[in-house]
């Protein structure tokens, strides 16, 4: 493996807060929809709320698999990452559309740090040898 590929801080930081993003959502949907631990995050009806679980637990599991992935370099742990960021860039718009960014202090970090990621992620693409 080349100098380059060894530690690269940008991937190491968008796997880390990716992973920590994915366990904490699997650990909120888990914790609501089966005991009803966690209160609503959301003014909307609980029908609508409810149907914010399934795409986020997918989202999940695409950031976990991208995240063991990007730090290995493998092809696949870069399609999951950009899929599972734009994911979480489409649920973070949404929420900031639903809310009309009543949840500033959530939405806003989670908007740049999206935006970020995947430019990072974009502009280190030749290193997974995909899309050059």
């Amino acid at each position: 493996m080349d100098k380059e590929k060894r530690f690269i801080l940008g991937l190491v930081i968008i796997a880390i807060i990716n992973l920590f993003v994915a366990l904490m959502t699997i650990t909120f949907w888990t914790g609501h929809l089966l005991a009803h631990r966690f209160p609503k995050s959301l003014p909307v009806p609980d029908n609508l709320y409810n149907a914010f679980a399934l795409p986020d637990l997918v989202m999940s599991v695409f950031l976990l698999i991208g995240s063991f992935g990007l730090l290995r370099f493998k092809k696949t742990g870069y399609i999951f990452s950009l899929v599972g960021t734009g994911m979480w860039l489409f649920d973070v718009l949404l929420v900031a559309g639903l809310t009309g960014l009543f949840k500033f202090s959530i939405v806003l970090p989670s908007l740049f740090f999206c935006l970020w990621a995947i430019f990072i992620m974009w502009s280190k693409r030749d290193i997974f040898q995909l899309f050059s």
